[in-house]
């Protein structure tokens, strides 16, 4: 009898630890185990007043993308060299003088137009600023006659640059564009994958010639940022009861994983509890991701006052830096859930 007493005992004492709250006094057939009355949850956990700015991510940058041939476009007339593209000879990413170029000694205008590769989301997106088309040519002699301009072509019309006198030695020139020529709108970025970039040459003086070494556009811009830091700050205030004084395991989730995934193409968020074993570790961190979805801490002993929980480092990749191409129901705000409960 006295042994199956104590069985009962050690059964009702595991289904009380077991619920995680205070319980009350317990009465059995054989006789009463006296538990201390409740007084409220083992632990409280509420949002900081703090939060990371999540929405700072969408926040455009400036930045720029340059756009170099890959192919010979509707004109090729340039006299230099005879045969083979002409693009190859100005697609450097540093201008490499007289081991590439393209060159003529004709006293008329004879001109070449390149294309280029489309844009990327993952490089460019966002609101156009301007585009500046490059060159770097230089004549043999003092030019007696303007002998060099950018030349170019969109939605299907060709424009020029200003006219250059070359000098002796190789100088870059500019034809900036805040808006498209053709529809004096701001540029799009089909207009930017569509467009031909090139140069029109002739003769500085008769017997002499001009020669284009390199050509490229310049596309100034405003995206948020493909790759970042995550945001940081305060999540939760994790406030054990004063009068419990056993562990705390505190667990918090990520609960919208479907919607955050359609933002980025990966989120590594770095979590510190106050006070928590982890806390004493190295690194001192646990990381919540989109592939684990939830991540553990372990309070020992009750812990004392209130122990933070906040997101101190981590980072991010966006799907794409244009937000309208993602997926409808996207997020860039993970929606967290902290639960604190009896180890």
């Amino acid at each position: 009898m006295k042994n199956r007493l104590h069985l009962i005992i050690a059964f009702i004492l595991a289904l009380i630890l077991g619920g995680g709250v205070y319980a009350y006094a317990y009465t059995t057939g054989l006789e009463t185990i006296n538990i201390a009355e409740p007084t409220g949850d083992i632990a409280i956990t509420n949002a900081t007043a703090a939060q990371p700015e999540w929405e700072d991510i969408l926040i455009p940058v400036a930045d720029t993308e340059d756009f170099r041939p890959d192919g010979d476009g509707d004109e090729k007339t340039i006299d230099y060299p005879p045969t083979g593209p002409h693009w190859t000879e100005v697609d450097e990413e540093t201008a490499d003088g007289d081991s590439t170029y393209v060159a003529t000694d004709s006293n008329a205008w004879q001109e070449d137009l390149y294309s280029t590769a489309n844009h990327t989301t993952q490089t460019a997106a966002g609101t156009i600023n301007y585009v500046d088309v490059y060159m770097e040519c230089w004549g043999t002699a003092n030019a007696t006659q303007e002998d060099a301009r950018v030349h170019i072509k969109t939605n299907g019309v060709e424009h020029n640059g200003p006219s250059e006198n070359l000098t002796t030695s190789y100088d870059t020139y500019l034809y900036s564009l805040d808006k498209n020529p053709q529809t004096t709108a701001d540029w799009t970025w089909d207009e930017i994958d569509a467009l031909q970039i090139g140069v029109g040459l002739r003769r500085p003086d008769g017997g002499e010639y001009a020669q284009c070494t390199q050509v490229y556009a310049e596309v100034g811009f405003e995206a948020p940022l493909l790759s970042g830091n995550t945001p940081t700050d305060g999540l939760f205030e994790v406030t054990p009861h004063a009068d419990y004084t056993g562990d705390l395991i505190v667990s918090v989730y990520l609960a919208n994983t479907d919607n955050v995934t359609k933002a980025y193409k990966y989120l590594n968020m770095e979590l510190y509890l106050e006070g928590s074993v982890e806390a004493g570790k190295t690194p001192d961190y646990r990381v919540l991701n989109l592939a684990n979805g939830v991540v553990t801490f372990t309070i020992k002993d009750g812990g004392s006052g209130t122990h933070t929980l906040s997101v101190t480092g981590g980072d991010y990749t966006l799907n794409s830096r244009e937000p309208d191409e993602w997926e409808a129901g996207w997020t860039v705000t993970p929606e967290l859930y902290c639960e604190a409960r009896q180890r």
